[in-house]
């Protein structure tokens, strides 16, 4: 199978770049805020509450909106809803015990896990590429995890186990994405993240200590959101194979963002660690997206898919004029 073009390569990358440094701001705002004392669950909160109008405005450019959030499978949206939710919580907390820089390369593992857990949970075949790029990759997980060393290995921990749910999540996506729209799942995983933080708060709820850190909390769900409606933008405009790549970019952000607020120069194993980490993500990427033709990826920040599922072949098409690209959603899961 051949690429599938990119019609506006410039304007997706626009997209795309301003999706990855939208959300490395965040990660920046969800570390300030959890080391000032702020609780997980009021990050997640904000996170949620506030991305829900970015949402809606998302699907409120359907021509069906209202058909477009109905759904036959409450209760398959709850599941993947509270997995995501607990790998959103997981990788925030991450982002607190490690340096930004640490944690998000960390996060990078859960592509190569999804391609592992993709053989026994959807049957899927995995050849020797595939099998080889995930060992790669388990080896820079190894090593920036440094058992050895002096990394916070409780840290480490978490982030690969937000690694691991977030590779679940996308698996539960995978099976719902027959009968449910990429948005459905969306918009039903931001609701169930507003309710399941709405519960625990009251339980773990600790005073915001300055407007700082509520400014902080302000930008982790509004940016979050925006973050989420380039990323969307990009997706609908572009294969998965070229927009996917971008993503790598933030470790760039997530290291200049330690050294300048908290002086911290990573190490050895995070340089090595990284490179290898994302290697084995690109042949990964290779082999599913352009080899394979797959169009379903993993969004690692918004827990969320961000390429349309098989169901979006039979929605109506957005109110937006072709010119967009986002006409071509359709055209593209044909090719």
């Amino acid at each position: 199978m051949s690429e599938t073009a990119v019609k506006n390569p410039g304007q997706v990358f626009i997209f795309a770049i301003i999706s990855t440094i939208l959300f490395s701001f965040m990660n920046l705002a969800v570390k300030y805020a959890a080391e000032s004392g702020v609780h997980i669950t009021q990050i997640i909160l904000f996170r949620n509450l506030l991305a829900l109008p970015v949402v809606l405005l998302l699907v409120s450019r359907y021509i069906d909106s209202q058909k477009l959030l109905m759904t036959a499978r409450p209760f398959s949206h709850i599941a993947r809803g509270l997995v995501g939710i607990s790998a959103m919580a997981c990788f925030f907390l991450s982002f607190k015990m490690l340096p930004l820089g640490d944690a998000t390369a960390l996060h990078f593992a859960s592509p190569l896990i999804l391609t592992a857990l993709s053989v026994p949970f959807l049957k899927e075949k995995v050849g020797p590429w595939r099998w080889s790029a995930v060992g790669v990759g388990l080896i820079g997980v190894i090593i920036i995890a440094n058992p050895s060393g002096n990394t916070e290995i409780l840290g480490s921990f978490i982030a690969l186990f937000a690694a691991l749910l977030a590779a679940i999540a996308a698996i539960l996506v995978r099976r719902m994405g027959d009968t449910e729209h990429s948005l459905t799942i969306v918009f039903y995983f931001t609701i169930c993240g507003i309710v399941t933080a709405l519960i625990l708060c009251p339980f773990f709820w600790q005073p915001i200590v300055s407007v700082w850190v509520f400014y902080a909390l302000l930008m982790v769900g509004i940016l979050g959101g925006i973050a989420q409606y380039f990323l969307t933008k990009a997706y609908a405009a572009a294969p998965a194979a070229y927009v996917s790549v971008f993503s790598y970019a933030s470790i760039v952000f997530s290291i200049g963002f330690d050294v300048i607020f908290w002086a911290h120069i990573p190490t050895w194993n995070v340089w090595i660690g990284s490179a290898i980490i994302i290697t084995g993500g690109l042949v990964v990427l290779y082999r599913e997206v352009i080899h394979k033709g797959r169009n379903a990826r993993l969004s690692m920040y918004g827990l969320t898919p961000i390429r349309p599922t098989e169901a979006d072949l039979n929605t109506p098409a957005p109110r937006r004029r072709k010119s967009d690209g986002v006409d071509n959603v359709q055209k593209n899961n044909k090719e």
